[in-house]
């Protein structure tokens, strides 16, 4: 509990020092009490990646919400067309990358939203990349999408939006400076239609995942025209692994810090043979997309056990398995392993439970997931 609440605290800190607001994205925990502690603590919105997403968060009252995606299938967009009939607005937006996209979804609001309201669903141009996701590619190809929403029944332009993250570079700090080349082709993008008209007043521009979110503040914060809203998600819990090493916090000088906050425990299964060691925990239990798990410690009982050297080498669906060293290594089947994880997102949907304990291992509270 305490590492959560300290990454909770030091984003919220963060966005407040550098003037930006922040929407974290929910599809990191889907858990609606980390996301209503994240909105106690100052963030404006929560990203989502899909519809269904949306709707939890929205049935336990929080919002609004920003599905950083595009919604081309009928039965999103048609219960976005019918809580603008029901309510005369939606506590969301989301993405449109395409002329045809946008067509698309303006067809399923308008007809699902019927003729009793003119009310309409706002939209964010989205600016890709090439080898990268959705997006469009180019400028005049996103101008062309804001133009497409301009001449819409049912759809209103009100911002820009693009994923930094996606960008593949041979080094963290080659990443970073893409990133933030990136990000200055988006406020190009949104200086460009605000000349044009076609958004209005302050609209708003989001980027920012979890790594290289210290870039986009730096291309884009600071500027009167718009609205910045990061998206990150993974700093709530953060990591030992993937995001341990790419955080801009840990590069950083400014002082913000992340703590690890979510661990696997498991027992050591078997001993097979010299130099191995098997821990029940597997791809059911912990991510393995971003790195596999890192022995952390281990006890038997009230005694603390030596793991220094012990490294995991392969991931089964509900076993781990790990090389000792040659020599001193104490671990025996029945002792409990606490493993740290690389990638909150894909051990989080892991678990329709979670407890949360207090700096002396005391339960004090249980996370309910809704994946």
């Amino acid at each position: 509990m305490s590492a959560l609440e300290h990454n909770i605290a030091t984003m919220a800190r963060y966005c407040r020092d550098h003037g930006v607001d922040l929407y974290p994205h929910g599809k990191t925990t889907m858990a609606p009490q980390v996301v209503a502690a994240q909105l106690d603590a100052g963030s404006a919105g929560v990203t989502v990646a899909t519809v269904a997403q949306l709707r939890v968060f929205q049935a336990h009252g929080l919002g609004p919400g920003l599905v950083a995606n595009q919604v081309v299938d009928e039965a999103g967009a048609s219960w976005l067309g019918r809580t603008l009939a029901d309510h005369g607005q939606v506590a969301a937006s989301c993405y449109v990358d395409s002329v045809e996209g946008a067509t698309r979804l303006d067809r399923l609001v308008a007809a699902a939203r019927g003729a009793g309201t003119t009310a309409r669903l706002g939209v964010l141009v989205e600016l890709g990349h090439a080898d990268g996701r959705t997006g469009a590619r180019t400028l005049h190809q996103a101008q062309q999408v804001a133009e497409a929403v301009a001449a819409s029944k049912a759809l209103e332009l009100v911002g820009v939006a693009g994923y930094e993250g996606s960008l593949v570079r041979e080094t963290p700090s080659e990443a970073a400076r893409a990133a933030r080349e990136f990000c200055l082709g988006l406020g190009d993008l949104a200086g460009r239609l605000l000349a044009r008209g076609l958004l209005p007043e302050r609209p708003m521009v989001s980027a920012g995942g979890s790594a290289y979110f210290d870039a986009v503040v730096d291309a884009l914060a600071g500027e009167d025209a718009w609205r910045l809203v990061l998206r990150s998600g993974c700093y709530v819990t953060h990591d030992h692994g993937l995001y341990h090493d790419l955080s801009p916090f840990e590069r950083s000088d400014e002082g913000y810090t992340l703590r690890p906050a979510l661990q696997v425990f498991a027992p050591v299964l078997s001993r097979p043979e010299d130099g191995t060691v098997v821990i029940g925990a597997g791809r059911r239990d912990a991510s393995s997309d971003g790195a596999l798990p890192v022995v952390l410690a281990a006890r038997r009982g009230d005694r603390q056990l030596d793991v220094r050297g012990v490294r995991t080498l392969r991931l089964f669906d509900q076993h781990l398995v790990a090389a000792t060293p040659s020599s001193g290594c104490e671990l025996e089947p029945g002792d409990e392993v606490q493993l740290g994880i690389s990638h909150p997102c894909t051990t989080f949907d892991k678990w329709r439970w979670i407890p949360v304990v207090d700096d002396d291992d005391r339960i004090v509270d249980v996370l309910r997931t809704f994946f």
